[in-house]
């Protein structure tokens, strides 16, 4: 118990006192904040709307919100009850509303996507599942596709070209039956 007021009286001590004052504008900012947003919903959507929101369940943080309703409301109050919400008003909280939905899509997308994500140290040519997908053959004739695009890069001397990427390729992959190598772990950067 000692500890905790000794670290009580660091935190109260004079120098901390513009900290304090700066936390405290800071906290009745955002009450004051929130409750206005909150009364801009209801005036817009009406009460119930907002009520539905909010989950029922208990705040995370209780003893921030404890003094919400107690701090000053004289210092800024908005009456709403007569406030007219203009048409723009309108059109942004549901294009808000909007870009939430899409985005809670997309991190949807984003997690199942990362769920297909292969381990690195799995190989994706041998042995398990197979990792295309689908046993149906192909829908055109193997190398069609390819003998054009070479064709169409190299002209004439196309054939030749495919012939040494071909030996080149089934080089590597003898090579790589043989000795077996461990895949380098190929890792997404979130920018």
């Amino acid at each position: 118990m000692e500890d905790v007021s000794a670290v009580m009286s660091c935190f109260s001590s004079p120098v901390y006192t513009r900290y304090w004052q700066h936390y405290q504008q800071a906290m009745a900012w955002h009450q004051r904040h929130r409750r206005a947003y909150r009364k801009a919903w209801e005036a817009a959507y009406g009460p119930a709307y907002c009520r539905e929101q909010q989950p029922s369940s208990r705040r995370r943080y209780e003893d921030w919100h404890a003094d919400e309703e107690s701090s000053s409301d004289s210092e800024i109050e908005c009456d709403v009850s007569n406030m007219e919400i203009s048409e723009e008003l309108r059109q942004y909280f549901a294009q808000t509303e909007k870009h939430r939905e899409e985005l809670k899509k997309q991190q949807q997308i984003e997690a199942e996507q990362h769920d297909s994500y292969v381990p690195a140290d799995r190989d994706l040519r041998g042995g398990g599942a197979s990792w295309r997908g689908s046993a149906a053959p192909p829908l055109e004739r193997p190398g069609e596709r390819r003998g054009a695009e070479m064709k169409k890069l190299y002209g004439k001397d196309a054939a030749k070209i495919l012939a040494m990427e071909t030996a080149m390729q089934l080089n590597f992959d003898r090579n790589c039956d043989l000795k077996q190598p461990k895949y380098w772990p190929v890792i997404p950067l979130k920018l």
